[in-house]
């Protein structure tokens, strides 16, 4: 007991400073994180959260995967017709 009262009263050392800091080493914060906690906070201090959010659920994205089905449909209609045209033309 008179060892745990000394050690309490002792500075502690550099060493036991390093020992300390190996044992329970303090995280990083990555630059993915630390980007992400300050989009976050842009976000709420412009007030800009809740636009954001609707314009994503309807936004870009959807119209983007869309245009790409319709531009598909369109391609596949057109491949059909010259399909048809070339068959027209052997034929003749």
């Amino acid at each position: 007991a008179m060892e745990a009262a000394d050690a309490a009263r002792k500075p502690e050392s550099t060493l036991d400073k390093i020992v300390g800091e190996l044992k329970n080493p303090k995280r990083a914060v990555t630059t993915v994180e630390k980007s992400s906690y300050d989009w976050d906070k842009f976000k709420e201090d412009q007030g800009i959260g809740e636009q954001l959010e609707k314009y994503a659920k309807d936004g870009y994205v959807e119209r983007q995967e869309f245009l790409q089905r319709v531009d598909e449909r369109q391609f596949e209609l057109e491949k059909a017709e010259r399909a048809k045209a070339r068959a027209a033309a052997a034929m003749k």
